[in-house]
């Protein structure tokens, strides 16, 4: 390291440059040393090995390359980009070709079957999708091919933002119609209760229609007065007029 410096000051007196330009310079050679062997690969690899996704069978298919050969291939949901479940258990106990069936199935989409291949197990269906995704590179289709899973993927996620836009305005009337239900059993069971024993009273009071009373007093009471064994009924009034 100390050779290196020195050689380094030894440049920057000898050519009148400033020492920290002949030191970045130095800096960035070794960085270039160091990443040209990982550029050059990248420059060096062939053009198809942009071309990693594929719908077929009515699945996403998605793959790596490594030393020129397909690794890591396995089927996808176009709709959530989740991993599939593949079942082929009945290629197991069945002979003959058509009776064999693989079927591609979703378990983030609730469990639905998203296609589904005849004439073998999930091995066949690999060589399969293998086979068809070389014959797009020999035949330079890759290029159209990605451009064309690309808008089909975009074209399923529109799809599943729509369904769920619906799903959302579908709710809201629910909604209104439930809080509209919950008021009008609000509303009928305050007309439904009944008033306090206060309140009850003193209505009855307003209501009660009123009565007047006449009352005679007992001093006014008609009085009877006997003249000779004859008995003569006297009222107050002929009393007062008479001056009795």
């Amino acid at each position: 390291m100390e050779k290196i410096l020195s050689l380094l000051t030894r440049i920057s007196e000898l050519y009148a440059i400033p020492q920290w330009i002949v030191n970045s310079g130095a800096i960035a050679i070794c960085i270039i040393l160091l990443a040209f062997p990982f550029v050059a690969r990248v420059l060096m690899r062939p053009k198809y090995f942009k071309f990693r996704e594929l719908i077929l069978f009515k699945v996403l298919w998605r793959w790596k390359y490594k030393k020129g050969d397909i690794i890591g291939l396995w089927c996808y949901c176009p709709k959530c980009q989740s991993m599939l479940m593949v079942d082929d258990e009945n290629c197991r106990s069945e002979e003959t070709l058509q009776h064999k069936i693989t079927y591609f199935i979703c378990p983030t989409c609730g469990g639905h079957e998203l296609g589904r291949l005849v004439g073998g197990d999930r091995r066949y269906v690999l060589s399969l999708v293998r086979r068809d995704i070389w014959k797009h590179i020999r035949e330079g289709t890759y290029n159209e091919v990605s451009s064309a899973t690309k808008e089909a993927l975009d074209i399923y996620v529109k799809l599943e933002e729509a369904k769920e836009h619906d799903a959302a305005v579908d709710e809201v009337p629910e909604a209104l119609t439930e809080n509209l239900h919950a008021e009008t059993v609000v509303s009928d069971t305050d007309a439904a209760t009944p008033l306090p024993e206060a309140q009850a009273e003193e209505s009855l009071h307003v209501n009660e229609p009123e009565v007047n009373e006449t009352t005679t007093p007992a001093h006014e009471e008609s009085q009877i007065v006997e003249l000779d064994g004859d008995q003569i009924s006297i009222k107050p009034e002929e009393i007062k007029k008479d001056g009795i």
